[in-house]
């Protein structure tokens, strides 16, 4: 009879649930055939659970104690004390399982946590043990005489603790799920950090430029040093020949000085000379006086005579003829006396212009005397400094040698360094190319592991979504470089990349839809995937200069997108 009743309660038929639950957990309590009088049953044993409650956790405590690993992740991450009160709260709570969105939260809390500490499944599912060591036999106890009362309330307890596994076991797989997508959106979002690649490419490439102008100016260099140099040379044997001749010019000019001095005290002696003359002048000048004064003395004798003569009538008249002749003496006597006197006085003017212009004469030739004597000094020193920039021109002609060679040897190195900037380049472009194509598959195993996932959070849709924006961005970045083919095809409008699907749906959800950083989002969203429409007309129009410009606009509007889904994780985390 026992045996009867004990099939056939096994053997019930297959029902909807009658329980009132969230949709989340419908089928899995279809699944398990568990209804309202499970409950019931669960509800019963509430006194049992509370007298066991604290034997239960020490049992389960005294075990973990035995495995130093768990005991280790316990320690690093929270109390003994702390975690046995939450051990405690989840047994107080069977009896009185409700099967709404608390219930369903509280059971989700407990994977996420394990998964967040890195406690292993089959910990937390052996952990069961404990209970069923306490519970099934003081059930079998109580409803020994009752064996269809035991097989439904121990049903009844099995099923509610593998509803709770599933629970907790599938938002333990959820979140090390969403770990692994983290984790590899983090890896992506790194690789897509090294965007540097064209600026280096630039910088490379405008670096070979300026090594190649480098290059050619140098091999400039080198031809006008070697030309310097073989002037310098040419410069120095002809220093040699100059400092020769002005040795010899030196000797000329002064020796051509020396006899300026001379002229010089020459002419001082004949300034003394002049000086004499004009002496000599002045007293002949008083003799024709003399002369000029007895002239006139005869004269006036010859005119007394004469009369004196006429009284004596014919007696006189010899001494009258002499009288006569010496008038006509004195006469020719005051002539010439007047004649000379007038020449004297020409000579003596002469004289006087000659003295002036010898004084003037005399203080010109002191001057220059002076001047000279200075010339001979300098003309010493100008021979010195010849000589000594004739010994400094075949110095620098050996300097400009030893810089030939050196400006030989720069232009030899600044080739070495275009053809090692050359290289560079091409390795810097095969490492961008490297970089996109390890980006491309972490990429891969990105969108595979999230088609792996049945049920995602908001706040790791958020995660996903944000990535995925970086990725449009990069991909963008990549078309520029030559590394990524973007075709008309691909470039969807802001309702059809994952963002715009998320957030269309996500319009339907009131406490997200309702934030003011969900509603900022639409626009700098749409005005993004303009951006990229744009950059791809102007690369597609071979304007690839106006595209890399135009990335700038992307980055900004890329910018205001994620300050957004920032802003928006922000706030769904306080409201949560």
């Amino acid at each position: 009879m026992f045996g009867k009743r004990w099939a056939r309660s096994q053997t019930a038929p297959i029902q909807e649930s009658d329980i009132q639950m969230t949709e989340q957990l419908r089928a899995k309590v279809n699944f398990l055939q568990m209804n309202s009088e499970d409950l019931k049953r669960l509800a019963q044993i509430e006194p049992l659970i509370t007298e066991h409650l604290d034997a239960i956790t020490e049992r389960h405590y005294q075990m973990l104690g035995h495995y130093a690993n768990l005991m280790k992740i316990i320690e690093a991450n929270t109390t003994v004390g702390r975690l046995a009160g939450s051990f405690r709260h989840y047994l107080q709570s069977l009896p009185d399982a409700q099967l709404n969105e608390a219930y369903v939260a509280g059971r989700e809390k407990i994977g996420e946590v394990h998964s967040k500490i890195g406690l292993a499944p089959e910990w937390y599912t052996g952990s069961y043990m404990r209970l069923y060591e306490f519970l099934i036999p003081a059930i079998v106890d109580t409803y020994a005489r009752k064996p269809d009362e035991l097989s439904s309330t121990l049903l009844a307890l099995i099923k509610l603790l593998t509803l709770d596994s599933q629970i907790v076991l599938e938002a333990y797989q959820e979140d090390n799920d969403y770990k692994v997508i983290d984790r590899l959106g983090n890896v992506l979002e790194l690789v897509m950090q090294i965007d540097k690649i064209k600026h280096v490419l630039d910088t490379l490439d405008t670096t070979t430029v300026e090594a190649g102008n480098v290059r050619q100016a140098a091999e400039q260099l080198s031809e006008s040093v070697q030309k310097v140099a073989q002037s310098a040379v040419q410069v120095a044997e002809n220093a040699s020949t100059t400092m020769e001749q002005a040795t010899a010019g030196q000797q000329i000019i002064q020796t051509s000085l020396t006899s300026f001095l001379s002229m010089t005290e020459e002419f001082a002696e004949m300034q003394t000379k002049i000086s004499s003359l004009m002496s000599s002048i002045e007293a002949v000048s008083q003799v024709v006086q003399v002369i000029r004064s007895v002239a006139d003395q005869t004269n006036l004798l010859a005119l007394n005579a004469l009369i004196e003569a006429a009284r004596a009538g014919e007696h006189g008249r010899g001494f009258s003829i002499v009288a006569e002749e010496v008038r006509k003496l004195a006469e020719q006597t005051k002539q010439s006396v007047q004649s000379i006197s007038g020449t004297m006085e020409a000579v003596r003017q002469d004289a006087n212009q000659v003295k002036e212009t010898a004084a003037l004469l005399g203080v010109h030739f002191t001057d220059k005397a002076t001047q000279t004597r200075e010339a001979i000094e300098l003309l010493g020193e100008i021979v010195q400094n010849v000589e000594q920039v004739g010994h400094a021109t075949g110095h620098i002609a050996s300097l400009t040698e030893e810089q030939s060679a050196s400006t030989e040897d720069i232009y030899m190195r600044i080739s070495q360094v275009e053809s090692n900037m050359e290289q560079i380049f091409n390795h810097v472009s095969h490492a961008g190319k490297n970089i996109y194509e390890i980006g491309a598959g972490i990429n891969s195993l990105h969108k595979g592991s999230i088609s792996q996932v049945a049920r995602l959070k908001t706040k790791h849709s958020l995660r996903i979504v944000k990535t995925d924006h970086l990725l449009w961005k990069w991909w963008v970045y990549n078309f520029l470089l030559g590394y990524h083919t973007i075709e008309e095809k691909d470039l969807v409008d802001h309702h059809r990349c994952r963002l715009g699907v998320w957030y269309d749906e996500a319009k339907q959800n009131q406490a997200i839809s309702s934030l003011a950083s969900f509603r900022r989002l639409a626009e700098p969203h749409k005005r993004f995937h303009e951006a990229i429409r744009h950059i791809y007309t102007l690369a597609s129009s071979g304007k690839q200069k106006e595209a890399e410009m135009a990335f700038a606009v992307l980055e900004a509007r890329s910018d205001e997108v994620l300050a957004c889904l920032d802003d928006l994780a922000s706030e769904l985390q306080v409201t949560s």
